[in-house]
């Protein structure tokens, strides 16, 4: 749960960083979200495939831990 949180923080610290040097350089308040959503128009479905893939795979990751912590913490 401590990785699936310190991502998400990490996330929206990159995210709010991004956002801010776009308000810095000028850009328009209502063109943000499209600026920032561009990437994801671009891509390709490959790519997109492997995006869904690596997070599946954190998720998995995160429950794995949960469940053999939950199974550990019940036996004792």
């Amino acid at each position: 749960m401590k990785i699936l949180f310190i991502t998400l923080i990490l996330g929206s610290a990159l995210y709010s960083l991004i956002i801010s040097l776009d308000l810095i350089m000028g850009t328009k308040v209502f063109q943000l979200p499209q600026k920032e959503l561009n990437p994801f128009q671009v891509m390709e479905p490959a790519e997109y495939a492997l995006l869904f893939l690596v997070a599946f795979f954190l998720l998995i990751k995160v429950v794995v831990k949960f469940l053999k912590k939950k199974k550990g913490t019940g036996t004792s």
